[in-house]
């Protein structure tokens, strides 16, 4: 077993030592406490406290009564606290990177390279000019902000929901972070490195994990906040729901597709396309899902291409350890595509070794999905503006779109984008690397810590988790 490390940040005196220690499944679905002599289990190491509604609701008073310091700090110079807090995590050798680069593998079962790009990715979008840029656009002197923000978040990606963070501080705002059991670590990181940094905005946060569901606990935490900011699957959401938040804003599944026009239809946009599939497994809401190409008679060595990218991926970035739910459903998703290709419909599967990845091409009409897990479905497609017949039918389902050919034919990008209602259009292979400013699901990041702000409907259904 290595060092224990705390998976949490709360106020002094709200839990008492020891704190109960746990290890977790490193497979994509919801982990289990580790069981004695289950070879299967990765002993991660985690200290997680024990909590209860009252200690909740302890916490949940702590921090709103730290809200008039928080505010007082000129908000000049909270970015410049938390720039330089990301100055030290983009530092290889800052000791919380290396923390979290040893430790998440064994939590989430991403390789070590996948969590230092998560890290790259997350804190090259925390620096001071991009916080400028959000703060400029969107904090509006008339719309007081909230008393106290509570963080629901899912475990799918590192760093998922760490920008909501950092814009409740920004916005003034205190925030209490639920984080996943499937994912407890790096958001208590998180909170600790800006802690150490500046005491005051370290007593504005609160990070700790509980089962979700209980009715005790999320009950008490949720009547205690001003707003909630839920991320997660279509059940957990309707859950939260349930205990009628003041305001709630809902991050809920979502689905992105790459475009790829004709002129791109090559080795390095293959490349591309397979780094953004392997990169999570295709479990964010950024992860591309559905690529439509356009067909010429490139397309069929384009897809060739793609699946021989996603096996070199298998050495260089291997796939995380699926649940046996998840590998059921790739099972079925490709068995299916084969039982269809064999009556008849005009589709095709690409499959990799013992079917741990795929393509399936698909010009059959109907409404294409992916189970995940590095299982991408490819549309042929006459001409770029084709892709709208299929994305209108899930509209406001969908998260971003990835373009890739001339700058000359992105106009048709942006139409494709507008049809369905994407909140963000951008070059493909920086699908999964969002700007801080990027509106979520269709929420403004900093905008809506305002009391007054309107919340925005949660989305309709898809596919994955946001």
């Amino acid at each position: 077993m290595s060092t224990p490390v705390s998976a949490y940040h709360l106020p002094g005196g709200i839990i008492g030592p020891p704190a109960r220690s746990a290890s977790w499944r490193s497979t994509h679905g919801t982990p289990d406490p580790v069981s004695d002599g289950d070879a299967t289990l990765i002993a991660a190491g985690l200290d997680l406290p024990e909590l209860s509604p009252a200690a909740l609701v302890e916490v949940s008073e702590r921090l709103r009564a730290t809200g008039p310091d928080l505010r007082q700090i000129p908000v000049e110079e909270r970015i410049a606290i938390i720039d330089r807090v990301a100055a030290r995590w983009l530092t290889p050798d800052f000791p919380l990177r290396r923390l979290a680069v040893e430790r998440l593998p064994l939590v989430t079962g991403y390789p070590a390279r996948t969590v230092s790009l998560a890290l790259d990715h997350l804190w090259g979008a925390l620096r001071g000019g991009a916080l400028h840029d959000a703060v400029r656009a969107e904090l509006d002197d008339a719309h007081a902000p909230s008393g106290l923000a509570l963080h629901i978040l899912s475990g799918n990606v590192p760093g998922a929901g760490v920008f909501g963070m950092i814009a409740a501080l920004l916005a003034g705002v205190p925030s209490f972070v639920k984080t996943a059991r499937r994912e407890p670590l790096l958001p208590a990181l998180v909170a600790n490195s800006l802690a150490a940094e500046d005491a005051r905005i370290g007593a504005a946060l609160a990070v700790a994990p509980w089962i979700g569901g209980d009715p005790g606990l999320d009950g008490a935490a949720i009547a205690s906040a001003d707003l909630v900011l839920a991320y997660g699957r279509s059940e957990s959401l309707t859950e939260i729901a349930t205990h009628q938040p003041a305001r709630l804003l809902s991050f809920g599944p979502r689905v992105s597709v790459g475009l790829v026009a004709h002129e791109a239809l090559d080795r390095h946009t293959a490349a591309l396309v397979a780094m953004q599939v392997a990169l999570f497994d295709q479990q964010g809401c950024l992860s591309p899902q559905l690529l439509f190409v356009e067909d010429t008679a490139a397309t069929g060595r384009f897809v060739e291409a793609v699946l021989g990218e996603l096996a070199r991926l298998e050495t260089t970035l291997p796939r995380a350890p699926l649940s046996l739910a998840e590998t059921t459903a790739g099972w079925r998703h490709l068995e299916r595509a084969r039982w269809r290709a064999q009556e008849g419909e005009h589709l095709s599967v690409h499959a990799g070794p013992d079917d741990r990845f795929s393509i399936v091409s698909d010009q059959s009409g109907t409404i294409p999905t992916s189970p995940l897990n590095r299982h991408l479905v490819v549309v042929p497609i006459p001409h770029l503006g084709a892709a709208e017949r299929t994305l209108s039918q899930i509209a406001d389902c969908v998260e971003a779109v990835g373009y890739a050919g001339p700058t000359a034919r992105l106009p048709e990008a942006v139409a494709v984008a507008t049809t369905c209602n994407a909140p963000r259009l951008c070059p493909l292979e920086r699908m999964q690397q969002p700007p801080f400013a990027w509106r979520q699901s269709g929420h403004t990041r900093l905008g809506c810590f305002g009391a007054s702000a309107t919340p925005v409907p949660a989305p309709r259904t898809a596919t994955s988790a946001a």
